[in-house]
């Protein structure tokens, strides 16, 4: 019990110093669009840090895999090179044992990490996306800029020639963020914004325009309007990719859906986490090393680990339309086998499979015989 709690403290600093400094490295680009937003838009610093707050737990659920695999990269090549694990396998003790704290640092990580990728990370997204919606309405004034692209509203790209003192817009230009073959793009020669404080959502209002369709190849199509209007929703009250992203909506909402999209999105919310402990375990067994040749070969199976799995991730993920949704846990499954049998063959000091079912075939061989 000592030694299980002393290997176990011993992981929390390594990985506790991985998390943040990766998770500050994936919210570069985040803190630089919100300084952005600073600068050019006069936003108080304490609504800066509360939009950061929000995004926080999205970036911790894309870093906690990294930063497992970190800590017991770390742990083992010490204990390799330090010949601690030497003298415990020497002292009788098993691969099993010595690696239980391991075990129990990877299932801890990927229960923390369910709960912040099915409560607190889909939370965040949609105080992200309502606390961007009321400072949209509250900077409308100094927002919508003439002769500039705006992207603050969801899924859409807007553009405005001239704004007089009235706030009356005009030649507005209104398009999908990412076009594609059914995108719609709309112009129209004046336009305003109303705030429905009620309904909690952005009306633009459209006069005497032209809405461009290109729905097939041969097929082009250009429809005049006398009034068109918009509304923009946060993603919390949009129930599909077309008006907000799934991200936000919560995982009860989610659970049994029989949306393609919200299938693929429960299942990276239960696989991400999962792949904490694949990794740490599996990690356990390549992260022992000669301790007279040093830490690099640790390292060096730590990146083609990580690297490996998210091969795997990227190729199911392409697969998941063709097949199964499920076929995203394939990447967990295939590393989850592969550290317990990298456990096995380290513990019984196996050469390699054949051996491995050679000393299985002789275990069950002797209990058949002695009963």
């Amino acid at each position: 019990m000592l030694l299980f709690r002393s290997h176990l403290i011993q992981l929390i600093p390594s990985f506790l110093m991985a998390t943040v400094i990766i998770t500050f490295v994936l919210s570069m680009d985040t803190v630089y669009k919100l300084i952005t937003m600073i600068i050019e838009r006069g936003v108080d610093l304490a609504t800066v840090m509360q939009l950061l707050t929000y995004q926080l737990p999205q970036f911790v659920n894309m870093t906690l895999p990294y930063a497992s695999l970190m800590s017991i990269v770390v742990f083992m090549s010490r204990l390799s090179t330090d010949f601690e694990l030497t003298a415990m396998h020497a002292a009788g003790m098993s691969s099993w044992t010595i690696g239980s704290a391991v075990v129990f640092f990877g299932l801890s990580v990927t229960l923390f990490g369910l709960l912040n990728s099915l409560w607190l990370t889909p939370l965040g997204y949609r105080a992200f996306e309502e606390e961007k919606l009321r400072l949209l309405k509250s900077q409308k004034n100094t927002t919508i800029q003439p002769k500039v692209l705006n992207y603050d509203f969801s899924g859409k790209v807007l553009y405005v020639q001239e704004k007089d003192e009235n706030e009356q817009l005009k030649g507005v230009f209104l398009s999908e963020r990412d076009l594609d073959s059914d995108s719609m793009i709309t112009v129209s020669e004046s336009g305003s914004i109303e705030i429905r404080e009620k309904e909690q959502d952005l009306l633009l209002n459209l006069v005497n325009g032209k809405i461009h369709l290109h729905q097939q190849k041969s097929s082009y199509r250009i429809i005049d309007f006398e009034k068109l209007f918009y509304v923009f929703k946060s993603s919390e009250m949009s129930h599909d990719e077309d008006g907000g992203h799934v991200w936000g909506r919560p995982t009860s909402e989610i659970w049994n859906s029989p949306k393609f999209s919200e299938k693929r999105e429960l299942l990276m919310r239960l696989t991400t986490p999962v792949a904490c402990f694949v990794i740490c375990l599996a990690m356990f067994s390549l992260g022992v090393v000669e301790p007279r040749r040093g830490r690099t070969a640790s390292y060096l199976r730590g990146l083609i680990l990580i690297t490996m799995y998210y091969i795997l991730w990227m190729g199911a993920n392409e697969l998941m339309e063709d097949l199964s949704p499920s076929v995203l846990w394939m990447p967990a499954v295939l590393t989850l086998l592969y550290g317990l049998y990298n456990l096995f063959r380290i513990n019984f000091q196996l050469s390699g499979p054949i051996e491995g079912m050679r000393y299985a075939g002789k275990r069950s061989f002797r209990k058949m015989i002695h009963g």
